[in-house]
């Protein structure tokens, strides 16, 4: 029997949100929230214990590099960021918090769905 894993999604665009909810969905990953903002990611990740949580660098409010490195130091979760920026600086940023990987947006299912798999293929580390 294969694993369903849980996984949170967090971008403040709604229509974002939507398309990767969607994609999750039809590979048949259950996605247990969504919400907009870091506070919501570590929040939620803390009351639903995700294998994953996938989010946005850039929010209003907690950003996802900060929201990241919390989830990260609890060790409650796999973090895979995407960010409509491909700067060197966010990625080394992202390297130093601990985080899996980062998808350069709009993210297109070719690229999500291997991501994911990837991140999701080692949660010795995380639990």
């Amino acid at each position: 029997m294969r694993q369903t894993y849980r996984i949170i999604v967090i971008d403040d665009d709604p229509i974002t949100r939507m398309d990767l909810v969607e994609m999750l969905q039809d590979a048949g990953y259950d996605v247990v929230a969504e919400g907009k903002n870091g506070e919501e990611a570590v929040r939620l990740t803390q009351t639903l214990h995700p294998h994953l949580v996938m989010m946005d660098v850039k929010m209003p409010g907690m950003d996802g590099l900060t929201a990241a490195e919390l989830i990260q130091k609890s060790g409650q979760a796999a973090v895979l960021l995407l960010t409509a920026y491909s700067q060197n600086e966010i990625v080394a940023k992202a390297k130093a918090k601990g985080i899996r990987a980062c998808l350069v947006k709009p993210v297109l299912e070719e690229e999500l769905l291997p991501t994911v798999a990837f991140v999701l293929s080692d949660l010795s580390q995380i639990r």
